[in-house]
């Protein structure tokens, strides 16, 4: 008997709950102007972070994505050792297994093997040290940024060649043509030492590259450091997104190498990527709280101008509460309006402008093109962002709710019904 009486209360409360939200619908638009202020303020916050955030994404996904092709690669098989030792003797013995494990993982695009190590760099009376690196000069060329940033002479062909940065070629007053001897220590102690002919020279832009780098064949550095055949420092990869790069080290961790991501190969990068998102999200909290007032202000007239409608259902026996759940309700329409509309308005203006881009001044577009980045800026959609931005407004507007609803607790409906229409 009970349950039977326990449906039909049910299927009351669940009308009433429907009858509440329209009608609390239907109030939010007793002052369209209001409401539409209102509600374009939420979504001016909305649209804000989530365009910020997604041009700013962009931005970043452009900034990793060009360092690694530089040099570092976005992932990285290593000895487990090489990364906080990088001696010569911490091998990878057997590199081409681990290019074609490599290539065979989702989201790999290349796989370039590498070897390195510190020589001193000798031309005539002239002597400095540099970063001495063997490399796959095809499979370079056809991935690395670097090749491209020829300024004089080309990139490597072929054995006995050398390819460095300006700066180290002024110091030791080198050009296309020259002979260049490179001394250092080989694998087991010995002497390494190759003699190559430069063939070009690169400007990155990095000093500190620019005056430290020098490649040659990897073959070339096999013989002269005496490393045996399949031998590498690490297998650099390069990945489809810069995203990716977590997932494809996940895949290919373990075992005799150890993955590295980007986030681990440039610490310093990540730390910028964090603070620069960290003062955005500074920045929309105080968006967020500017609008949060605004919408206090808005409730807290709709308390005033119907505070006659308020003594009167509390005379005829509705409760405080249920007027206050009302008003939350309310809210949640308004917020829920307000959150939609930036939505749409975010994702129709990033889709169009993922497909266009951003052009950039003329100036900064040469700079953008000499180092082999994209002259126009495109933003890569955060759902981080819109499903952050809709939570905290949704959120900020039902505590904006708070303060009216406490004068509704204290207000009696004699009080109510003496007051002004």
């Amino acid at each position: 008997m009970s349950g039977a009486l326990a449906l039909p209360a049910r299927a009351a409360r669940r009308r009433s709950g429907v009858t509440t939200a329209a009608l609390a619908w239907r109030n939010l638009w007793r002052n369209r102007r209001r409401t539409w202020l209102t509600a374009g303020g939420i979504a001016f916050a909305v649209w804000l972070l989530v365009v910020s955030v997604s041009m700013q994404d962009g931005g970043f996904e452009v900034m990793i994505d060009n360092t690694a092709r530089l040099l570092v690669g976005h992932v990285q098989l290593q000895h487990p050792e090489y990364h906080d030792d990088p001696a010569l003797e911490h091998l990878l013995d057997d590199a081409p297994a681990l290019e074609a494990r490599a290539l065979a993982t989702a989201h790999v695009t290349a796989a370039l093997p590498r070897a390195e190590s510190f020589a001193l760099v000798s031309a005539g009376e002239r002597s400095f040290g540099a970063r001495v690196m063997g490399v796959v000069p095809a499979a370079e060329q056809g991935a690395s940024s670097l090749p491209g940033m020829v300024t004089r002479g080309r990139y490597l062909e072929g054995p006995g060649e050398a390819f460095l940065g300006e700066t180290l070629a002024r110091n030791l007053d080198l050009d296309v043509g020259d002979e260049v001897v490179l001394l250092g220590t080989a694998r087991e102690g010995g002497v390494a030492a190759a003699v190559a002919r430069v063939v070009g020279l690169y400007a990155t832009g990095q000093a500190e590259l620019d005056r430290s780098l020098l490649q040659i064949p990897l073959d070339d550095f096999r013989a002269g450091w005496n490393l045996g055949d399949g031998m590498a420092h690490a297998v650099v990869l390069l990945v489809d997104r810069a995203g990716n790069s977590a997932a494809v080290a996940a895949a290919l961790g373990g075992g005799d190498a150890a993955a590295l991501d980007w986030r681990a190969l440039m610490p310093e990068a990540e730390q910028t990527v964090e603070i620069k998102r960290l003062s955005t999200r500074l920045f929309f909290a105080l968006i967020a709280l500017i609008v949060t007032f605004s919408v206090v202000n808005t409730f807290m007239m709709t308390v005033f101008e119907r505070t006659r409608e308020f003594g009167m259902l509390m005379a005829l026996g509705m409760r405080p509460g249920a007027l206050v759940r009302q008003l939350c309700i309310e809210a949640l329409w308004l917020g829920l309006f307000g959150v939609a509309l930036g939505l749409a308005v975010s994702v129709a203006l990033i889709a169009v402008l993922a497909g266009t881009g951003i052009p950039l001044p003329e100036d900064a577009a040469e700079i953008m093109a000499r180092y082999n980045m994209p002259d126009r800026m495109y933003p890569a959609f955060s759902l981080w962002a819109a499903g952050f931005a809709g939570l905290v407004m949704l959120l900020g507007v039902q505590l904006a709710v708070l303060v009216p609803a406490l004068r509704l607790r204290r207000l009696t409906p004699v009080d109510a019904l003496r007051g002004p229409e």
